[in-house]
């Protein structure tokens, strides 16, 4: 017994695989009758030392094979610690069926091995083992639910957390606070936060982690309801629980999220007076990252200097700068930070810093970073490349990215998903789709943000082709259960004009949340189905859902192009009670929609009223005076937002410009046009020309409104040429008329109104035949002029908002 004390001393201290294989031979002689008086248990003990020092996956399944011929496969100590070696050589799945022999009918053992399994990061191991231990009815206790819950968590499986959540019912175990805070954390992960507060409702004895996990869980969902976090706490003080440093790191994250300033000093006041997380590098993180989020930055400054100023605060005011549109201001805290505090950045700190040049497209600040890393000889991890691609593609420098990427010797997903995004962003599509293939074929599973990613760049170019390919991707790969996916494939429907299958996506889904009512109104008012918006807006606030700033808008937008005045009004009345009569967008939108409906004071009451004015206000007033035909109004108003140094943009031109066509401002117009690019750098779009060309034509000069259509860098000038047409028509030009027929009908649009146009063209020079021609070449290519309409307010159209 002395010898194999010192024998097991041996092995402890030796690392090398050969004299452990050597060693255990000797042990295993021992063992099998080298010493008679040996007993069993001893055996098991040195050769679990054994496994612990194992670090080659030949040696250990040589071991393994020792113990299985000693016939100590069924000893439950012993084959814990074969577990835990297999999997922490990564290979526990290939050798599944070894190992499984010591589990007996003791449900501790298969709990412990479940434990064993779960914490060297196999879940999908552990919910095997769950479902082989349901079969022999050996039964489940709170650990093997809980911890079965905890792997379908971190596999983000809701129907196999659904089933454990059954067992758990079944089993009188859901009130448990072990079981309950696992349940929590399944809900919350999923973002199916109304679940995820029924469950923890039914916990019986809520303890400090049950209310926790809640906290977590609204923690990382960033909505209105995340609110309910401070009413948890309150709850949690008020039954004698003692606030942690974990639960006051969750309160902060929450604060962060909602900008809720006054909710973060609370939660800081409070960590003060009761001394928790005292020079804690987490909970100071913490709080630097939630007033930087919240805008406060003197005092996520003051925290900081007061702090022990560590490399993660740092990289939180950082991130929370560069996240905040403050990407200047966190390239001068990044200096401060070297220069000044002499703090040794990490990769983090070095990616927020690109990150913050991609957000001002610094392609020059971005490189200097890049050669600052290669000067210093820092290794560009992936998290580095990662950033340095993503700078690179904002800063249109496409092949610098693809080489960084194509030099990365291991690639992740969020590598892939950033190359992916790039290339959907430069309108590299197929790039794209060849570099998704490529990530599979490389056995990289895309995630959520990849999904996102493709199915929001094929909506900006309304791709229904390959949006319908990406859909069939997501049913197959089970992310339509992420409500955040489903709600862009109704958005990338809805702006393809499949209305009808966005319908069908909206009622299949089983969780709404107010962004899902919000994309399914907007894509029925984009349809021009504003009575099916209205609608929905109704059916939303009855499901219990409140309309954030968004759905206020689009509500809007929807009843002023119905004209129901007594809707828009309603709304207005909600905003004031709703508190968003401060925000400035939901403003513009009254604007625009009183003017709609006829009510041009109540715009300009609107107007005046608002705090700070934003281009959109300007934009929207202006809009406003030129629906009620004051055209003079309209350059006023322009000429006192020039005052203001608001720089106007293409849409604030286009009403300036069509007010002096309708004036007949012809020289005001002309020395507008031209200042659009030599002034304010805006460069003339197709609707510019346009309402300059009917400002010359309304004066009769079309000919130099020709010749300005002819020295534009328009690609498509059908519609300006047809505007040029009409006004020729108007003014008996025949000639002129002519020259632009015969440019139209060699631009090939399927017009109808310009097939009518030219049409009459010819029939006012006589020339029947060609007339005729054009109009018999409208009807068989299907073109028809689509009939006017008129509309009337009803009265079914009533509490819109309550």
């Amino acid at each position: 017994m002395v010898a194999i004390r010192d024998l097991s001393r041996t092995v402890a201290a030796k690392a090398d695989k050969i004299a452990a294989l050597k060693l255990c031979r000797r042990l295993s002689g021992f063992v099998a009758g080298a010493n008679p008086g040996y007993s069993r248990p001893c055996g098991v003990d040195k050769f679990a030392v054994l496994f612990r020092n194992c670090e080659d996956v030949r040696c250990l399944k040589k071991l393994h094979a020792r113990v299985l011929t000693l016939g100590l496969g069924r000893d439950a100590t012993l084959g814990s610690e074969i577990l835990i070696a297999y999997s922490s050589l990564g290979v526990l799945p290939k050798t599944r069926l070894c190992f499984q022999g010591f589990l007996n009918d003791d449900l501790a053992q298969w709990n412990s091995a479940m434990v064993d399994i779960f914490r060297a990061g196999h879940p999908e191991e552990v919910i095997l083992l769950y479902r082989e231990l349901k079969l022999p009815q050996i039964g489940l206790d709170e650990k093997t639910v809980t911890f079965g819950l905890k792997s379908c968590t971190q596999l983000r499986n809701l129907l196999l957390g659904k089933g454990v959540h059954a067992d758990s019912l079944k089993l009188g175990l859901s009130r448990d606070k072990f079981v309950g805070s696992s349940l929590v954390g399944l809900y919350s992960k999923l973002a199916l936060m109304d679940d995820s507060q029924k469950v923890f409702e039914e916990i019986l004895d809520k303890d400090v982690v049950s209310y926790t996990s809640m906290i977590t869980g609204y923690s990382e969902n960033m909505d209105s309801t995340s609110w309910k976090a401070f009413e948890i706490v309150s709850d949690m003080l008020r039954s004698n629980l003692e606030v942690n440093r974990v639960t006051l790191v969750g309160l902060l994250q929450v604060a962060g999220n909602l900008g809720a300033t006054r909710e973060g000093k609370s939660v800081h006041c409070y960590s003060v007076r009761r001394g928790i997380g005292v020079s804690d590098e987490v909970l100071e993180t913490s709080l630097v990252h939630m007033y930087t989020r919240c805008g406060a930055y003197q005092l996520a400054s003051a925290v900081l200097k007061n702090s022990m100023q560590s490399v993660a605060s740092w990289n939180a005011i950082l991130a929370g700068l560069a996240q905040t549109g403050q990407s200047g201001n966190a390239i001068h805290h990044f200096s401060v930070m070297i220069h000044e505090h002499k703090v040794i950045p990490d990769s983090v700190t070095y990616a927020n810093v690109i990150s913050a040049c991609a957000e001002l497209r610094n392609s020059a600040c971005a490189a200097s970073v890049h050669a600052y890393l290669i000067r210093r000889s820092i290794p560009l991890d992936v998290v580095l490349v990662t950033a340095l691609i993503e700078v690179y593609f904002k800063c249109t420098r496409i092949m610098r990215s693809r080489s960084l990427f194509d030099q990365l010797m291991v690639k992740d997903v969020v590598s892939y998903n950033t190359m992916i995004y790039g290339y959907l962003q430069s309108g590299m599509d197929n790039e794209a789709i060849a570099l998704l293939k490529e990530m599979m074929a490389e056995c990289i599973a895309p995630n959520s943000v990849t999904v996102l990613s493709l199915l929001a760049a094929i909506a900006d170019h309304r791709d229904l082709v390959r949006g319908r390919c990406i859909h069939g991707f997501a049913i197959r790969h089970g992310y339509c259960s992420d409500v955040d996916i489903a709600n862009q494939i109704i958005r990338m429907y809805s702006n393809c004009g499949k209305i009808a299958a966005a319908r069908i996506l909206f009622a299949s889904l089983e969780k709404k949340n107010l962004v899902s009512w919000t994309a399914m109104m907007m894509g029925c008012l984009s349809c021009g189905h504003g009575g099916e918006t209205v609608r929905l807006c109704q059916l939303m606030q009855q499901h219990g859902e409140k309309p954030d700033s968004v759905t206020v808008m689009t509500a809007a937008q929807a009843v002023s192009e119905l004209g129901h005045l007594k809707c828009v009004k309603q709304i207005h009345c909600f905003v004031y009670r709703a508190m968003l009569e401060k925000d400035t967008k939901t403003t513009n939108s009254l604007i625009t929609a009183y003017a709609k409906c006829g009510r041009l004071d109540l715009s300009v009451g609107l107007f005046l009223s608002l705090e700070h004015r934003d281009l959109d206000s300007w934009n929207s007033m202006i809009s406003a005076y030129g629906m009620h035909g004051f055209h003079i109004k309209m350059l006023e108003m322009f000429k006192l937002m020039e005052e203001e140094n608001v720089n106007p943009d293409g849409l604030t031109f286009s009403s300036v410009l069509s007010a002096c066509s309708h004036a007949g401002l012809v020289k005001e117009g002309l020395r507008i046009f031209q200042s659009m690019a030599s002034i304010y750098s805006v460069l003339p779009q197709e609707e510019h020309y346009g309402c300059i060309v009917d400002l010359l034509s309304r004066a009769g000069h079309l000919e130099e409104g020709y010749k300005l259509i002819k020295l534009s860098t328009l690609n498509d000038r059908s519609s300006v040429l047809c505007a040029l047409l009409s006004a020729c028509r108007t003014h008996g030009n025949t000639m002129l008329g002519q020259i632009i027929s015969n440019e139209l009908l060699e631009l090939r649009k399927q017009n109808p109104g310009a097939y009518a146009l030219i049409s009459e063209v010819f029939a006012q020079k006589g020339q029947w035949n060609k007339s005729a021609n054009i109009r018999n070449r409208a009807k068989e290519s299907g073109l028809r002029k689509l009939p006017g309409s008129s509309l009337i307010e009803s009265a079914e159209q009533a509490n819109t908002l309550r």
